[in-house]
């Protein structure tokens, strides 16, 4: 007989669960159930730690953010395109939290949404933000969100068909930096 977990064992499996399916499937197509097996555990424990599917979605998120800002903040000592451009490579592998977001955001659930990756190392390395620097970053965010759902027709239209995926995120890594970072 296999061992009880934890709630913090638990949570980690469950979240890690989570993760690995959204990575084949959107969220929507992903039962509580299917996650609370693949983790090992009750699939109540999915409401009890989480209020619901949708609590563990913001949980994943949020573990995805904070993990790419971890990658940002580590690599910005190097310089600051190196530093985007890690955490564009966290988030290319991540492209479904792009479609997860949409219906949250429809739902007028905003408060529920993790704060994304840059703005909270640019606000650790710079404190508050003026207008111009927090437009820039709201522009920088919008870009990498649309990147991860239309990059194929992006890069269609302006011919970065081309250039191989690490040249293109290279590009919009420099591009971010120089927007964000100046």
């Amino acid at each position: 007989m296999a061992a009880r977990k934890t709630a913090d064992e638990s949570r980690e499996a469950l979240e890690n669960a989570a993760l690995a399916l959204f990575r084949g499937r959107p969220p929507r197509e992903v039962s509580v159930r299917e996650i609370a097996t693949r983790a090992g555990v009750n699939h109540g424990l999915v409401h009890r730690y989480y209020g619901g599917k949708g609590g563990l979605v913001q949980a994943v998120l949020g573990r995805v953010f904070r993990s790419t800002a971890k990658v940002i903040r580590d690599r910005m000592d190097e310089e600051p395109e190196e530093g985007v451009l890690a955490g564009l490579r966290v988030l290319m592998g991540e492209r479904w939290i792009a479609g997860a977001l949409a219906p949250v955001i429809q739902a007028g659930q905003l408060e529920s949404i993790p704060e994304a990756s840059m703005a909270p190392v640019l606000r650790a390395q710079r404190g508050d933000l003026d207008e111009q620097e927090a437009a820039a970053l709201a522009l920088v965010e919008s870009a990498v969100l649309g990147w991860m759902l239309f990059e194929p027709l992006v890069a269609r239209g302006t011919g970065l068909t081309d250039w191989d995926e690490d040249k293109r995120l290279r590009a919009l890594a420099r591009v971010i930096a120089k927007l964000s970072w100046g």
